[in-house]
């Protein structure tokens, strides 16, 4: 059996942080959403920056692209072990680790104008990332009668780091270039592990929870909330990278301006991803409906967008739906898989997230690779709808896979907390 650990975010059983800590709610609301701006913005802060890095590092569409596939990769890997981790020694150490690492990537990545450097420091940033984002999602969980709403304001702040990506950068650009860029957003990470750093208070004691990856695995629950996400999560992510070429491939604006009206899209969320964890918090709708029409808004926003039709009023509701559909069912796939207590909390949402990956992972590369051989950014946007199709699929699968195995976690007879702990 492994010995009690001392850490500022408890792991108690009950999964929700203790009487002593509730003090600190505001502090901690404070430090996750600082942490989820400043990992997001390396989602889409190449996205601006594509036409000058084929210029200069002499690629494609198809090898730009690459830049999301290798970040998302490193996230994917990390997740498993992050949220091991954060379920045997808690998610403040994983925090700071994570940004550190994000951070060191972020700075070495500019400095030499080289492709395959440049994929292995994304692939650095990726691993920071992943760990930061699984940690972050694990304290808004535990946050009790609060963890709706952080959970809404951690996932809306993710939209405010992916708007800045896009909306910034290419200020940053004309002052300092794409290398200077690059390096600006990889120093911001350093200001959240100084907040991590600065979180003392309230300290307890939490025992290591068991680590049941193998469960976490032939979860039905798990898959289907994963596979849900790819279509809002995923998908959203995979359009946002490409979204400033889509809009200046299709109506002749300049980069920048099309990059500032994208992240209008990406910047709604901040409203959307809270308003998800408000009506669940009020009950308004319950989590697996909300889920349920998320992937369906943010499908048909896609489709609105590869419609063969140069309409900016189509445009306009298909980048609303999308910021809609891709946002406000955030809160319901991680808190329900927070209540999954037959699998430690952070493996549960490590492996949720990491489904979540293949539309991000393959779809920025398919849409560079066809949109560089056909020029058709609309034909290019329409191959990653069967992640859509896949995602409406597993949500309707989702209510009952998440019903029966709550209701099994409730009846289940509790372990004795010297068994199977491992460690």
């Amino acid at each position: 059996m492994s010995r009690p650990h001392t850490d500022a975010f408890p792991l108690a059983t009950e999964g929700t942080l203790q009487q002593k800590q509730t003090r600190n709610i505001p502090l901690l609301l404070f430090a996750i959403c600082l942490t989820s701006i400043v990992t997001a913005v390396n989602y889409t802060n190449y996205g601006p920056l594509i036409p000058t890095l084929e210029t200069d590092l002499h690629i494609t569409s198809g090898q730009a692209g690459l830049m999301s596939t290798f970040l998302f990769l490193g996230l994917a890997t990390t997740y498993i072990p992050a949220g091991i981790l954060i379920d045997r020694v808690g998610p403040r150490y994983v925090l700071i680790g994570a940004c550190i690492l994000l951070t060191i990537g972020g700075v070495l990545l500019p400095l030499y104008p080289n492709l395959i450097w440049i994929l292995v420091w994304r692939t650095i940033v990726g691993f920071g990332i992943g760990g930061a984002f699984v940690a972050g999602a694990n304290i808004a969980s535990r946050m009790g009668r609060h963890a709706s709403m952080a959970q809404g304001l951690y996932g809306g702040s993710i939209q405010i780091g992916s708007g800045c990506g896009l909306l910034i950068t290419p200020l940053f650009f004309a002052w300092v270039g794409w290398q200077g860029s690059f390096l600006i957003w990889g120093l911001l990470g350093m200001l959240a592990v100084i907040a991590w750093l600065c979180i003392r208070d309230g300290q307890e004691v939490h025992s290591a929870n068991k680590i049941q990856i193998g469960a976490g695995l032939r979860s039905p629950s798990v898959w289907t909330l994963g596979l849900s996400h790819q279509g809002t999560f995923g998908l959203g992510n995979a359009i946002a990278a490409w979204i400033a070429v889509y809009l200046a491939n299709q109506y002749g604006l300049p980069l920048a301006l099309a990059a500032t009206l994208g992240s209008f899209a990406l910047l709604a969320g901040v409203f959307f991803r809270p308003l998800g964890g408000i009506l669940l918090a009020r009950r308004v709708i319950g989590a697996i409906p909300l889920l349920r029409a998320g992937t369906i808004v943010s499908s048909t926003g896609l489709l609105l967008l590869v419609i063969p039709l140069r309409s900016p009023i189509l445009v306009i509701i298909g980048l609303a739906a999308i910021a809609i559909g891709t946002t406000t069912p955030y809160t319901p796939v991680f808190n329900e898989a927070a209540k999954l207590r037959t699998v430690g909390k952070g493996v549960a949402q490590g492996l949720v997230s990491m489904i979540s990956c293949p539309a991000v992972i393959i779809g920025p590369p398919i849409i560079g690779l066809i949109y560089g051989n056909t020029d058709n950014i609309s034909l290019a946007f329409s191959s990653i709808l069967l992640f859509g199709c896949i995602a409406i699929t597993a949500s309707f699968l989702a209510g009952p896979a998440v019903k029966r195995e709550t209701i099994e976690q409730v009846t289940a007879p509790i372990p004795h907390p010297d068994e199977n702990l491992v460690g």
